[in-house]
């Protein structure tokens, strides 16, 4: 029997001190990753520990509109919080110097989060089935879709969760693809997630729109001239599928020509040509900005 080896990638937020302070390192906006990713988390107080919830743990400006009891209350020494794409897989590393404490990780709400778990923390809320020594995996059940808590449950010893020994990890699904074998964002856009949003969406290119950014929009490059509509004709393809509807002394496909034929300084500061028997195009001198066409009508 062949035993296939794990990889594990080494996956730490880094951080940096600004006045004495240590601020969590991170991207405002990450893009989905097509594979799982395994994260080993370091269970330390030393190095990725913060304590302002929004200035050092995610480094934004706390002027940002957030509930401001929720930001009191969450003011609290931890480790840098962590954001996980549904199917990652979170490995616990515990300090050497921890391990004879004989310490667990407890699944804990949000209030127990903030003052640490009571001495009668309940058994089956215990993310480990032993005590935390060197590394373990957490159980996917503990990962699903939402915001999670993790806090240092003490077994003996003194209490290290009020010192920072506490998690925050957040697990975010993608609404990126129509089917599952479908390719993200129809191949137009980008799957991305904000720090503070709660999945991964489309961020459409240029021309595309719809939660997939599987319609094409003919009239978003604003093709048509000279303050005519724009008329999707197509929705949903690729090309010209958009029609124009010209003032009344405007034609051709973007309304670009003007109706008539070129007479002497019917352009003023640039070359007249016919394009058809009954339209004529301005180009304009180099010297002279604006619209690379100046518009002229000969009514």
């Amino acid at each position: 029997m062949t035993i296939k080896p794990i990889i594990l990638v080494m996956v730490y937020l880094q951080t940096y001190t600004a006045n004495g302070q240590i601020i969590c390192e991170r991207q405002m906006s990450v893009e989905w990753r097509t594979q799982p990713k395994h994260h080993i988390m370091k269970w330390t107080l030393m190095n990725n520990s913060c304590s302002n919830f929004y200035t050092d743990c995610w480094n934004i400006n706390t002027n940002i509109e957030r509930n401001i009891l929720e930001q009191q209350a969450l003011n609290v020494p931890q480790i840098c919080p962590l954001q996980l794409q549904l199917g990652d897989s979170l490995f616990i590393s515990s300090e050497a110097s921890f391990q004879s404490h004989g310490m667990n990780l407890g699944n804990v709400s949000m209030e127990e989060f903030i003052r640490c778990p009571p001495k009668d923390f309940l058994q089956d809320q215990l993310i480990f089935g032993c005590r935390l020594r060197g590394m373990h995996q957490v159980d996917p059940r503990w990962l699903g879709v939402g915001t999670h808590y993790f806090a240092e449950v003490q077994t003996k010893g003194p209490p290290l969760c009020n010192l920072g020994l506490r998690l925050n990890v957040t697990v975010k699904q993608q609404f990126c693809q129509q089917s599952s074998n479908a390719p993200f964002c129809s191949r137009h856009g980008r799957c991305l997630s904000h720090v503070w949003e709660e999945a991964y969406n489309c961020h459409c290119s240029q021309q595309y729109s719809g939660r997939f950014c599987q319609e094409f929009d003919a009239c978003s490059s604003k093709p048509c001239q000279n303050n005519a509509s724009c008329i999707d004709t197509r929705e949903g393809t690729i090309g010209d599928s958009y029609e124009c509807a010209c003032p009344s002394q405007f034609a051709g496909k973007n309304c670009s020509e003007i109706i008539g034929q070129c007479q002497p300084h019917a352009c003023l500061n640039g070359n007249c040509s016919n394009v058809t028997p009954n339209t004529f195009l301005c180009e304009c001198d180099k010297d002279f900005t604006g619209k690379k066409f100046i518009l002229f009508s000969m009514l």
